[in-house]
């Protein structure tokens, strides 16, 4: 299976790309829509493949406060305005990896 491919800025480079899940609460219950993620220079993005399209997210580097693991490597991405938002995979410790390289910083 072919991974879609994120239309990459001016001066945008990627640095990984991985298949994960995003968690989102739905109905009070966490739902996982699975996915991929994308860490660029410049952003880090979510493109659902299944599940509720609701689950996309991006934004810029500048936006995000900070991320966490959790168990089995749940990366928790914190946002300057509060939002959180809770990924899973099993390719999480290259995109942990990724994020360090794109400078957020690990709380």
């Amino acid at each position: 299976m072919e991974m879609a491919k994120l239309n990459l800025g001016e001066n945008e480079k990627m640095i990984a790309q991985a298949a994960a899940s995003h968690i989102v609460k739905f109905m009070m219950l966490p739902q996982a829509n699975p996915g991929t993620l994308y860490v660029t220079n410049l952003r880090v993005s979510f493109d659902p493949s299944q599940g509720r399209a609701s689950s996309a997210f991006e934004y810029a580097l500048e936006e995000i406060a900070s991320f966490s693991t959790g168990m089995a490597n749940t990366i928790n991405l914190r946002l300057k305005n509060g939002e959180e938002h809770k990924i899973t995979g099993m390719f999480n410790k290259k995109l942990i990896e990724a994020l360090q390289s794109a400078g957020v910083s690990r709380a």
